[in-house]
């Protein structure tokens, strides 16, 4: 059984599809070091996204913070129905790029998710 961690359980929170701050971690983890945990997970190669959000302070400043999402990524061959699609036979002459809009359409599946 894997041990109760935090990183355990934040990589848990972004993998039911919710999105997590450093305040959320602090008050439901105790994980005062969030960019950490979002460092070591990546590394252990889950995508995370992270969402700039800015808000208005007490004294009408502005103050930008990190909200992050695990992304859920799958880049089928272009018989498929999905959007961000490479053709399985053109492999090799196609090695390295992606659909016209990958980028727009990867930032559109992030964002949108966002709850």
């Amino acid at each position: 059984m894997a041990r109760t961690t935090k990183t355990n359980m934040v990589k848990h929170h972004l993998k039911s599809g919710k999105t997590i701050t450093s305040l959320q971690a602090i008050n439901l983890y105790g994980a005062t070091r969030l960019s950490s945990i979002i460092h070591s997970l990546r590394k252990k190669g889950f995508i995370i996204a992270t969402l700039p959000t800015v808000i208005k302070d007490k004294y009408g400043n502005n103050c930008t913070y990190a909200k992050y999402r695990m992304v859920d990524v799958t880049i089928y061959p272009k018989g498929y129905d999905d959007e961000l699609a490479i053709h399985e036979e053109d492999k090799e002459e196609t090695k390295g790029t992606f659909n016209k809009n990958f980028i727009q359409k990867l930032w559109s599946k992030i964002t949108s998710e966002e709850q």
